[in-house]
């Protein structure tokens, strides 16, 4: 009996130390992740709230561990104010460069206005505006991100891909005292808790910590939603050159991005371009060999102004560089009571093809090549020539 007795205790014993070892790895694994600070709004006025009944917590110079069911941000005319909403009665006056933090034990994570958030929230006041920064980790960061991307029910291997991109690009950037990364398109859409899905999760987590790196470094994987059929050279649409990001072949013919068309009266071409007065010639000057525009030429009726592709996509907010421009007479009929006539008012049509810089990764292309059964792996090295995808490594940045 005593010898079964100890038998039992020594496997209870070794089971206990197995488990420990899990659970220590686990924590240490969890203690490597890298985190990422996100920077999530820009506002003057900010509503701030718990899920549930689970509190806030708000930590600052003014404010020590105070539990909070939610909190009002306000700044105007170079005033900033802050009250909580069990006391609204008592105003804080906050102070240029005042710094709070909040934090939830609610897995729901917090409400920053219409969206919510997981992780902690850094709040600086600035002069004009109320910065707000959301440092989580990269791997539960990316789980919104890929949502936010891209169709979560698109295949589970254009997912993937997806967030092997995102992982890279995000792992990427330096970033500043503040932030490391935007919210936005600018860098890459972040949507907080609303845009995860056990989809978006499940692709996250199949491809935990793989990033792509071209020479043992980070790649600047850029991605795009749809080329118009072939990605371009990075060179012939920023200054720098990248071996990796080369016009390839792109498969995004079914798309409903796929065709654009947009019209400019004259009275809106006057407005965009007032120092030339409006628009009634366009010159391109050279294209790219995938055909987009790199430099045009504009007429108007008080001079010539020449613009990039790019330039002049951001000017007049266009889908692409991908572009072709035709003016159109309109002919209204005016009357009076003898003598009818007619007055013809100019119209720019500009027909386009693909949406975004049309660099690197296409994300319709890559919905087509995974609904033809390619993996995640093999779709990020079509557009990303001559990379590697490896877990990631401080050694990579």
């Amino acid at each position: 009996m005593f010898l079964k007795t100890t038998k039992i205790t020594k496997k209870i014993c070794l089971i206990g130390l197995l488990l420990f070892c899990v659970f220590q790895n686990y924590s240490l694994s969890a203690l490597k992740e890298p985190l990422i600070r996100v920077l999530i709004s820009k506002k003057k006025n900010l509503r701030i709230r718990s899920d549930r009944s689970i509190p806030l917590i708000i930590k600052g110079e003014s404010f020590s561990e105070k539990k909070i069911k939610g909190l009002t941000l306000k700044t105007d005319n170079d005033k900033s104010i802050l009250f909580f909403d069990r006391n609204k009665q008592k105003i804080y006056n906050l102070k240029i460069n005042d710094k709070f933090q909040i934090k939830s034990p609610d897995g729901r994570g917090i409400w920053v206005g219409q969206k919510r958030y997981s992780g902690l929230l850094n709040l600086l006041i600035l002069d004009s505006e109320i910065l707000i920064v959301n440092v989580l980790g990269i791997e539960k960061y990316l789980s919104s991100v890929v949502g936010s991307e891209m169709p979560s029910k698109w295949p589970i291997e254009a997912l993937k891909a997806q967030a092997i991109a995102s992982r890279t690009y995000a792992l990427k950037q330096k970033g500043n005292s503040l932030y490391d990364i935007d919210s936005t398109q600018k860098h890459q859409v972040y949507n907080g808790l609303e845009s995860r899905t056990h989809k978006t999760i499940r692709a996250v987590r199949s491809t935990k910590s793989l990033v792509l790196t071209y020479k043992n470094k980070l790649i600047n994987a850029l991605f795009h939603s749809s080329s118009g059929g072939m990605t371009e050279n990075s060179q012939d649409v920023w200054k720098n050159s990248y071996p990796y990001l080369i016009s390839v072949r792109d498969f995004d013919k079914k798309n409903p991005k796929l065709k654009w068309q947009k019209s400019f009266s004259n009275e809106e071409l006057q407005n965009l371009f007032p120092i030339i007065g409006g628009i009634n010639k366009i010159e391109i000057v050279d294209i790219t060999d995938t055909g987009r525009i790199k430099n045009a030429k504009l007429f108007g009726n008080l001079g010539t102004q020449q613009f990039s592709g790019v330039d002049l996509r951001n000017r007049m907010n266009l889908k692409s560089t991908f572009m072709r421009f035709k003016f159109t007479e309109n002919r209204n009929k005016i009357s009076d009571n003898e003598n009818p006539n007619r007055v013809s008012d100019k119209k720019l049509v500009i027909v386009g093809y693909g949406s975004g810089h049309g660099v690197g990764m296409s994300q319709w292309g890559v919905r087509y090549m995974a609904s033809k059964g390619q993996k995640a792996e093999k779709i990020l090295k079509h557009f990303y020539r001559g990379v590697s995808i490896n877990p990631f490594n401080k050694s990579y940045l």
